[in-house]
């Protein structure tokens, strides 16, 4: 097949690397493949075209239709990916009157828009990241059940194991072997802004306290508030020690997840560390999943670890005391790491999502070949949408 995928962002998030990832392993099967979007910040093994996606004016994103249509008919294009609202929008109304079907994956909860209940725009077949945004788009959006699909986050496995051991990483970061490290991952923008805070003023001071030698990197920070990095000076003056670094946006985080005594992270960054064998605590941006474990797993699983679920910030006093729990009791780090690499290398590998994804893509052909036909043949108007 030539697919197309369509996304709309500014940063890099969770969609693009997953995008990415997916890419990587359709272009391995023998797929020509073609990304569409506002920037782009992760290496892909595709054709790469900016166009602005995320601009939801109606001159934009008409303009957009009408570019997405011409993209389509001239690269003989076969399937539509959208991976946002935005990107469904433009992507539902370039793919009608056309044989091509549009599947739309949902990163996040949708907002109940009124016009989302009235008229859909998420194409042929619709996959959900979690069984929460999968409740959600059904009990807001009221798309047909039969359609939308729970296809987990896919990560790539083969990459993430070509991360350097804890040794070569810490000599190469400048960190002692000794140390304990905690490693914070993730955006550190909108929605993620005040769990980074409530992680670097209230969590880690609490672990300071109870770990005198712990350390925390903050990896992440393409787009970021003005007044974080006075929130790392101010904390670190309160420790009385430079215990906190914040090293920005890193391209590749395998040598900090690497380095790592535990991580801290939420959606495919806590994924990615349970991947390279590290024990993580899931603290997202809707709740607090606690340490990721076997207990916890289904929790994890539905929530994206922490990302989607009911809102409430946690107690940092409980956060913290997790996270020192861990870095104190070695044994138990090492038995956790190695039950959740297992773990997300059976459920998350992106391979294994590509074989769920390729079903679903086969689906949405014969549906839109058969509404396709109705249409073309004097059918009724609903028979080319959802």
């Amino acid at each position: 097949m030539h697919i197309l995928h369509v996304l709309s962002q500014y940063e890099v998030t969770g969609a693009e690397t997953y995008a990415a990832a997916l890419i990587a392993c359709q272009a391995r099967a023998g797929h020509r493949v073609l990304l569409v979007s506002d920037t782009l910040n992760t290496p892909v093994e595709a054709e790469y075209l900016a166009m602005g996606i995320g601009r939801r004016t109606y001159p934009q994103r008409i303009h957009n239709v009408l570019a997405l249509r011409r993209l389509i008919r001239c690269r003989c294009i076969d399937l539509v990916h959208a991976h946002s609202r935005a990107a469904s929008w433009v992507s539902f109304f370039a793919t009608r009157f056309s044989r091509v079907p549009l599947v739309s994956s949902l990163h996040i909860m949708q907002s109940p828009h009124l016009s989302l209940r009235l008229f859909s725009v998420y194409g042929e077949q619709v996959v959900s990241v979690t069984r929460n945004i999968r409740d959600q788009a059904l009990r807001v959006l009221r798309l047909p059940g039969e359609r939308v699909h729970v296809v987990r986050n896919g990560v790539d496995c083969e990459r993430l194991a070509a991360a350097p051991t804890r040794a070569d990483a810490r000599r190469t970061l400048g960190l002692p072997e000794e140390a304990k490290v905690v490693v914070l991952v993730g955006r550190l923008s909108g929605k993620r802004t005040p769990v980074a805070e409530d992680a670097v003023s209230e969590v880690f001071p609490r672990v300071r306290r109870a770990i005198a030698d712990a350390r925390l990197l903050v990896v992440g920070g393409m787009k970021m508030p003005a007044s974080f990095p006075a929130l790392v000076s101010e904390t670190n003056r309160r420790l009385g020690a430079d215990a906190v670094r914040h090293v920005g946006h890193q391209a590749d985080v395998r040598p900090y997840l690497a380095a790592a005594d535990v991580v801290v992270a939420a959606g495919r960054s806590a994924i990615e560390a349970l991947v390279v064998g590290r024990p993580v605590v899931a603290l997202g941006e809707a709740c607090y999943v606690g340490i990721v474990c076997r207990e916890t797993a289904d929790r994890a699983m539905r929530t994206n670890f922490g990302d989607f679920a009911e809102r409430g910030r946690p107690d940092p006093a409980t956060a913290a005391a997790d996270i020192a729990a861990l870095l104190r009791d070695r044994q138990r780090s090492e038995a956790l790491a190695a039950w959740g690499s297992a773990f997300a290398r059976r459920v998350y590998d992106v391979r294994r999502v590509w074989r769920r994804l390729e079903a679903i893509y086969v689906d949405a052909l014969t549906l839109r070949s058969h509404a396709h036909r109705s249409a073309t043949a004097g059918g009724p108007a609903w028979a080319s949408s959802i």
